[in-house]
């Protein structure tokens, strides 16, 4: 039995590939230091005071003693590097390194040659597969993306986009008969693995292959400590304790009982060593996480209570696609738009057309994209006005193309999980969640179960009750009217103050916010979702209609993931990864998509 108190600290000193559960785990390695000065001593004073048979046994003893203190000091220590606290030191210190680097800023020609490098690397099949490399592209991560609140763009990125070289290499990426462009999604899911790795596991410690790469005898040196402290001791003592005198000079059951139990013990620490090794050796990191758990876990189902499809090769190519043609067209403000960009498009392509068409859409879709708009209020009303343009059948064929229709068929479908998606990041894991977003959310539940109630559920089918949603809410015009006629005098009010050069600015917008809040609080909200979706089925061509919502919900999911939080990925990171962290690494490795840190 004195053998199982140093097992103790084995346990503790858990396995290599995991070493916490969660981020909140790593914020507690001083209460680990606690555990493992109690348990040492605990330990020490016991194994002190038996008496030993065999000094066989003893030396099993001691071997398990120095493994389980290893085993725990490595736990503790990789707890404390993934810690939040040393992580944002660690940022403040590679951003002083980044202002150094941009005092001597390379040549042009160094720049584009590294960033056509990187993109290469990105881009092609195959890509992440060299260690080294991995390492080089996956550390600046942690502290510009993963523990920052407000992400960096980086800094060749900025330099080479204000050159305007960068356009010119992100549209060789874009044939539209190659898919190949999505390999760069293979290469975000090792980076992100190997960011995993680094922070919920003890692989920093055993990867010094990567860091010692060219420094054989730091190579040798580590290798040779980890045989001997890490890897030798478990199964030096299982053979001592084999060949020891146990002390038994009973055949009571107990006694053989203990002996099986430590055993057990030995032989299951080995087993896990083992386990641990073989992962290390044989799984790559270009599996982990490359199969991104994003939204299939616990989403909340939506108004037509079906969940997301599995398929998601579409979504990703036209995410991707999407941040590629904004790059050749020098849109880098891409993730500061909440749908501007690409209302401003389709504005633009029809304005020979019908001016009431231009200003029926600038005057009440621009509304809830604008960036005066509470956020979530204008996630939840785009899902609304989404669901019941899904639903919304035009019967009007203006052309027979199979490809504008099969185009036509993808955007309807990617727009409807985007807007699946974005809910689940804004309402389901409280991303960007404002004062009054989850009243607004009540509230409009309420609304739509008022609605619905005087149906049976099964009567209804998904079509119909989204249509019955959608009759309630144009029946309402009055209190749309009544909200518009609110706010005209407000914006009269809006323009004397700003002809009044006495009047307090800051106090006066806080109060106009304030008081936008409250009538954000009193409008009903399937009105307004209603009128949305009313002018975006007003869009004669199905095709340029869903090309519209497709690229709003885009620009909302750049506009998240740029804003969910560091904490945000750090965490979901452990739970097998967003795809919003996917695409924040996206614009993080294909340009200056990020917003200044001034817009956040």
């Amino acid at each position: 039995m004195l053998l199982w108190a140093p097992f103790v600290l084995v346990h503790l000193g858990g396995q290599d590939s995991i070493t916490a559960f969660s981020r909140q785990d790593n914020e507690l390695y001083w209460r680990h230091l606690l555990n493992l000065a109690t348990e040492v001593a605990v330990a020490g004073y016991v194994v002190g005071r038996a008496s030993w048979p065999d000094a066989r046994l003893r030396a099993a003893v001691a071997l398990v003693f120095l493994a389980g203190c290893v085993k725990y000091a490595e736990r503790i220590w990789v707890l404390f590097l993934a810690s939040p606290g040393n992580l944002k030191s660690w940022s403040r210190f590679v951003l002083s390194k980044k202002l150094e680097w941009r005092q001597r800023q390379p040549s042009r020609e160094e720049a584009v040659k590294m960033t056509r490098d990187s993109l290469n690397i990105l881009m092609s099949k195959g890509g992440s597969s060299s260690g080294r490399q991995l390492f080089l592209d996956a550390m600046p991560l942690i502290p510009d993306v993963i523990s920052a609140d407000a992400p960096l763009n980086q800094t060749r990125n900025i330099t080479v986009a204000a050159k305007n070289d960068l356009p010119g290499m992100l549209k060789k990426f874009l044939p539209s008969d190659s898919d190949s462009r999505l390999n760069a999604y293979e290469h975000v899911g090792a980076l992100l693995g190997f960011c995993y790795r680094r922070l919920y596991t003890k692989d920093l410690l055993r990867e010094r292959h990567i860091i010692y790469n060219d420094h054989c005898l730091g190579l040798i040196f580590f290798a040779v400590l980890d045989l001997i402290f890490t890897w030798v001791p478990i199964p030096v003592a299982l053979a001592l304790f084999m060949a020891a005198e146990k002390g038994l000079h009973t055949s009571s059951r107990s006694a053989a009982a203990d002996i099986w139990v430590s055993y057990l013990l030995l032989v299951g620490a080995i087993a896990l060593d083992g386990a641990s090794a073989a992962r290390f050796i044989f799984f790559p990191l270009s599996h982990q996480l490359a199969g991104m758990g994003w939204i299939k876990r616990q989403i909340s189902r939506d108004v037509t209570r079906r969940p997301i499809t599995k398929d998601h090769t579409s979504i990703k190519k036209f995410i991707l696609d999407t941040l590629l043609v904004s790059g050749t067209m020098k849109k880098w403000n891409i993730a500061s738009s909440r749908g501007q960009v690409a209302l401003k498009k389709e504005v633009e392509v029809h304005s020979s057309g019908d001016s009431t068409t231009r200003r029926t859409l600038k005057e009440a879709v621009e509304k809830t994209v604008r960036s005066g708009f509470d956020f979530p209020t204008s996630v939840l009303i785009w899902h609304i006005a989404t669901e019941i343009c899904y639903y919304s059948h035009s019967d009007q064929v203006e052309e027979h193309n199979l490809l504008r229709e099969q185009k036509m068929k993808e955007d309807k479908q990617v727009s409807r999980e985007l807007s699946q998606y974005v809910m689940y990041l804004v309402f389901k894991c409280g991303v960007m969640l404002t004062t009054n977003s989850e009243v607004v959310h009540d509230k409009a539940e309420e609304e739509i179960v008022g609605v619905l109630s005087s149906f049976r559920r099964d009567d209804l089918g998904d079509k119909d009750a989204v249509m019955k949603l959608y009759e309630a809410g144009i029946s309402k015009d009055d209190e749309i009217q009544m909200i518009e006629h609110h706010e005209e005098p407000e914006e009269k009010q809006d323009s004397d103050h700003e002809e009044s050069p006495d009047i307090d600015r800051d106090a006066y917008n806080h109060m106009k916010k304030l008081q936008q809040s409250f009538e954000a609080l009193k409008s009903p909200v399937l009105p307004r979702a209603c009128a949305v979706a009313q002018e975006l089925i007003s869009i004669e061509n199905e095709a340029d209609r869903w090309d519209l919502i497709a690229a709003v919900w885009a620009e909302m999911l750049y506009y998240t993931a740029a804003r969910c939080g560091g904490g945000f990925h750090y965490e979901h990171l452990s739970t097998g990864g967003e795809f919003a962290t996917h695409v924040l690494v996206l614009m993080y490795l294909l340009g200056p998509f990020l917003p200044p840190a001034y817009q956040y």
